[in-house]
């Protein structure tokens, strides 16, 4: 019951500080709803994983296969599209504002991105280098899961897997 007590009183003060939105208009030129599909690109972390995307498992349980023991998403989630659940204005302790948008993951336990961010970082797709629907070329995603791929942030088979996917195969 203590234990209860105690989140209940760590939660109030930020749920206090959120506001629900209807919608939000992002600074890759896209307005996002709840219901709507959003598509993530790929984690900005050096080992592939997501940064500004963040796994909330709310009930106790067996682990989320997408968890590797943070709170991170990881990048078998990339170029895929989750449902939006809710926005969120969230008034951060220094002051500041930030959207972050909860998106279904297909089980319990829903994810966080911290929109503007994750745009700015290229996990959201468009991402700020792709604003206005222009797409980033082919060559860059393939330098940049190359590099992952010689750092060992990702097996042979996802880089292979991940090239088809740019190339169309």
């Amino acid at each position: 019951m203590r234990k209860l007590l105690l989140i209940i009183t760590l939660l109030l003060p930020v749920a206090a500080l959120s506001q629900k939105l209807k919608e939000y208009h992002a600074s890759n030129g896209q307005t996002y709803h709840p219901g709507d599909t959003i598509r993530l690109g790929l984690g900005s972390m050096p080992n592939g994983d997501f940064k500004y995307i963040q796994i909330n498992q709310l009930l106790p349980g067996p682990p989320d296969p997408r968890r590797s023991g943070a709170l991170a998403a990881r990048k078998d989630m990339s170029d895929n599209g989750y449902v939006i659940k809710k926005i969120t204005n969230v008034e951060q302790m220094t002051g500041g504002k930030k959207v972050s948008i909860t998106i279904k993951t297909g089980g319990l336990p829903t994810c966080d991105i911290w929109i503007e961010d994750a745009i700015a970082a290229c996990e959201v797709q468009p991402c700020a280098s792709q604003k206005g629907g222009a797409a980033v070329s082919v060559a860059d995603e393939l330098i940049k899961l190359k590099k992952l791929l010689d750092e060992g942030a990702i097996t042979r088979a996802e880089y292979d897997a991940q090239k088809k996917k740019l190339l169309g195969e």
